[in-house]
């Protein structure tokens, strides 16, 4: 299943921050969370944490892989996909970009 994924230039410009501060970290990727405490979010983490053969690959935003739980990507099915940010790191759900002063979110066309 491949959605069409964006980001807005808010959003690249944190990735470009999180890249830049943490150039040994290793690969990244984005799982979108299922909603339940922080809401439906893109969260940032390293792409090992990935369960390969079970989380669901949606597409790719500026060189990093976007993936969903199987149940929620189903559910996303269709939708185009747009990561935005916001400058208030603060949130139910840990992510790698919270330590550069924000948080990636889902935004709405």
């Amino acid at each position: 299943m491949r959605l069409r994924v964006a980001c807005t230039l808010r959003a690249a410009r944190l990735l470009a921050r999180v890249r830049r501060d943490s150039p040994g970290d290793g690969p990244l990727a984005f799982l979108v969370s299922g909603g339940c405490c922080g809401g439906t979010a893109p969260v940032l983490c390293r792409r090992d944490a990935v369960l390969d053969g079970f989380d669901v690959p949606l597409g790719e935003v500026d060189g990093i892989p976007v993936f969903a739980h199987p149940d929620h990507a189903r559910y996303l099915a269709g939708t185009p996909l747009i990561i935005d940010a916001t400058d208030d790191p603060r949130s139910d759900t840990w992510s790698l970009e919270m330590l550069h002063g924000g948080r990636f979110v889902l935004a709405e066309r």
